[in-house]
C-alpha cells in the first residue's frame, strides 16, 4: 500500500507513514480520494457504475482523476478497461466487416467468388472474441508499465506503479468511441492520450510537463524508430535497384 499523503510505498496495515510522518487513516480521510463509482457497484449498480465513471472520467478527467483512489486493487480498472475495450473493438471489427462488403462490391466478380471469404469473416469474428481480452490485459500491462518507467525516469512517480496502472485503465473510456465510423477510432486515440496525462499529473501529483513526457516520450521514440528502419529498407532499397541497373 501507499501513505495517502505523500504517496510513498509502505507496509500493509502500517498506522504511520515512515517517510512523512502521517497517521495513515487521517491522512487517507483528508486526501479526498475514493472509489471510482465503477468500483462502488455495491451503491450505484453494474450499470450504473458503469455509465457514471465512463461520463465522468470523458468530460471530467481532472476532476475524475483527483479523486480517484491511488490503491484498492487492479481487479476492477481491468474489468472496466476490458469491458469497455470489447465494445469498441467489436464495433471495430463490424465497421470493417461492413465497409469491406461495399469495397468488394466494386471488386471484380473472380475475386468476389474465391473460396474463403465467408470463412475469414466467421474465424476473424472468433478470432476478435477469444484474443481481444488477452491483447486488452497485456496491453494495460505494457502501456502502464511503460508509463511509469518514463514517469520515474524524470521524477515524477509521487505513487507506485498501481496509481500509473489505474490511470491507464480508466483512460480506456473513449474506446467506446469506436461505435462510431471512420473517424472514431482517430478521436479515440487522441482522447485517451489527453485523458492518460491528465491522470499522471492528477493521480501522482505531479506536473503537467512531467505527465506529458511520460505519455508522449514513447511515441515520439516509437516514430523515430520506424521512421529510421524506413529510411533504411528505402535505402537497401535503392542500393539493390542501382546494383541491378549496371
Amino acid at each position: 500500500m501507499f501513505c495517502p499523503a505523500c504517496g510513498k510505498e509502505i507496509a500493509e496495515g502500517q498506522v504511520f507513514c515512515s517517510h512523512c510522518g502521517a497517521r495513515v487513516d487521517e491522512a487517507a480521510s483528508q486526501s479526498g480520494r475514493e472509489k471510482t463509482p465503477w468500483e462502488d457497484r455495491a451503491a450505484q449498480g453494474f450499470v450504473g457504475g458503469m455509465l457514471k465513471t465512463l461520463k465522468t472520467s470523458l468530460l471530467s478527467p481532472a476532476d475524475f482523476f483527483r479523486k480517484m483512489s491511488v490503491s484498492g486493487g487492479m481487479t476492477d480498472p481491468i474489468l472496466y478497461a476490458l469491458i469497455i475495450g470489447m465494445i469498441g473493438m467489436l464495433f471495430a471489427y463490424l465497421w470493417n466487416i461492413m465497409f469491406q462488403g461495399v469495397l468488394m462490391s466494386y471488386m471484380p466478380s473472380a475475386f468476389k467468388t474465391m473460396p474463403g471469404q465467408d470463412i475469414f469473416q466467421t474465424i476473424g469474428l472468433a478470432v476478435v472474441a477469444v484474443a481481444a481480452p488477452f491483447m486488452i490485459i497485456i496491453g494495460l500491462f505494457i502501456w502502464a508499465g511503460i508509463l511509469h518507467l518514463f514517469l520515474m525516469m524524470v521524477r515524477g512517480a509521487q505513487a507506485g506503479f498501481e496509481a500509473t496502472f489505474r490511470v491507464a485503465s480508466y483512460s480506456y473510456g473513449p474506446a467506446i468511441l469506436y461505435v462510431i465510423p471512420f473517424c472514431g477510432g482517430l478521436i479515440s486515440g487522441i482522447w485517451s492520450l489527453v485523458m492518460v496525462i491528465i491522470g499522471l499529473k492528477e493521480a501522482h501529483a505531479t506536473t503537467g510537463g512531467k505527465a506529458a513526457f511520460a505519455a508522449l516520450a514513447p511515441l515520439v521514440l516509437c516514430c523515430a524508430v520506424v521512421v529510421v528502419f524506413a529510411l533504411l529498407m528505402m535505402g537497401m532499397i535503392a542500393a539493390s535497384i542501382a546494383g541491378t541497373g549496371h
